[in-house]
């Protein structure tokens, strides 16, 4: 086995086995977090997942660049990849926002479930109990029973007062 070969086997191991020790760490800071904040399971899941696919990426791109791939061959191909998804998602671009926003209220969002909001919208106002969280919009059920699904990436550009306990 020549010197280079064994060089990219070690180095493509180390990259793996620091993609799990990092999952590892990872994995219960979001969840000690989501606990300390007494989010859903559910929320913590769908964060957790994200992490994965972002660590997932960044481990195929450099085991690409152990094995010698010419970076400019990846770049091609990565955002060949990104313009094909681009198309594709350019009519639901809100997908993506609402997921970014997601992830956004999951760290800073100052509501939780349970809590009673009012969402100022103008003629389009919303008030109720948040029953639940996802990454793509919070369920509100007004004083009617009616549930409303609030798209993330509009809560965060909306002021929301939280009523008095």
């Amino acid at each position: 086995m020549n010197t280079l070969l064994s060089l990219q086997v070690l180095l493509s191991v180390l990259s793996l086995v620091s993609y799990f020790v990092i999952m590892a760490m990872i994995a219960p800071i979001i969840a000690r977090y989501g606990a300390r904040q007494r989010f859903l399971e559910k929320r913590i899941i769908y964060i957790k997942k994200f992490f994965v696919f972002l660590l997932f990426s960044v481990l195929f791109v450099v085991i690409a660049l152990i094995w010698g791939f010419d970076i400019r061959g990846v770049l091609i191909f990565t955002s060949s990849f990104f313009a094909v998804v681009g198309v594709a998602l350019f009519a639901s671009w809100s997908v993506l926002s609402n997921i970014t926003s997601g992830i956004i209220i999951f760290f800073s969002f100052p509501y939780r479930i349970g809590h009673k909001v009012k969402i100022i919208d103008g003629d389009s106002s919303v008030s109720g109990e948040i029953i639940d969280m996802t990454l793509f919009h919070i369920q509100i059920k007004d004083a009617e029973g009616n549930e409303v699904f609030y798209p993330n990436n509009l809560i965060i550009q909306k002021p929301v007062m939280k009523a008095k306990a």
